[in-house]
């Protein structure tokens, strides 16, 4: 969905997808720390507050000369999409290093696509109410999305796909919905999307790696 509503938080005034992004951190720390425990919780809200900080100081990069004199700008702006796609880069980089050097198991990539789908699909949600848009798109995106949570959630318990295979019906159900959005297929968010399922990918494989590894010393 695009922006097309801002709302006052006290002496700013923020787009509803910032509103929408940190519902959807929120509820997807908690939804996980519930599930999962304590420790996936906490990786979790690492993945999510590095992604932010790093997001933010981008305008940095982006916009010196603003930064220089005024250094304050920083809590108020950020480096846009190129900060956006840096800070996906950099945090996945990281996240796979972290997956290869703890030898993550099925159970932290699981919790690694659940949280990260969990957080996409509130984001919609919560972006659907806070924006205007044709009701029929509004319908499709919440329940396309909560669908493909549901399935995700249900291959989880019942140990059935892999994460690189719901990463994949996760961008197609996103193309879809996508084609039908305002903004179409080059919106930052099913760019995100797409970053999102080359992780997942990755990390399978990383994880795959290093258990192969492991067998052959043994």
């Amino acid at each position: 969905m695009l922006v097309t509503q801002y709302y006052p938080i006290g002496s700013i005034t923020v787009p509803s997808s910032w509103i929408a992004f940190i519902v959807g951190f929120v509820m997807t720390y908690l939804v996980i720390r519930n599930y999962f425990g304590k420790t996936y919780g906490e990786r979790i809200g690492n993945i999510f507050f590095n992604v932010i900080i790093i997001w933010k100081f981008s305008v940095i990069l982006t916009d010196f000369s603003t930064v220089r004199h005024y250094p304050l700008s920083i809590l108020y702006f950020h480096g846009g999409t190129f900060g956006w796609l840096l800070a996906l880069s950099v945090v996945g980089l990281l996240t796979l290093r972290l997956a290869y050097c703890e030898k993550w198991q099925r159970i932290d990539q699981w919790a690694l696509l659940l949280a990260l789908l969990s957080w996409q699909t509130i984001y919609q949600i919560v972006m659907v109410f806070l924006n205007e848009g044709s009701n029929l798109v509004k319908t499709g995106t919440i329940m396309m999305f909560l669908l493909l949570t549901i399935l995700s959630f249900w291959s989880y318990r019942k140990n059935v796909n892999t994460i690189s295979e719901l990463a994949s019906i996760w961008i197609a159900v996103h193309f879809m919905v996508s084609a039908f959005q305002p903004g179409g297929l080059l919106h930052t968010t099913f760019i995100t999307t797409v970053f999102i399922g080359l992780l997942l990918w990755g990390v399978e494989r990383v994880s795959a790696y290093r258990i192969r590894r492991k067998e052959e010393v043994q």
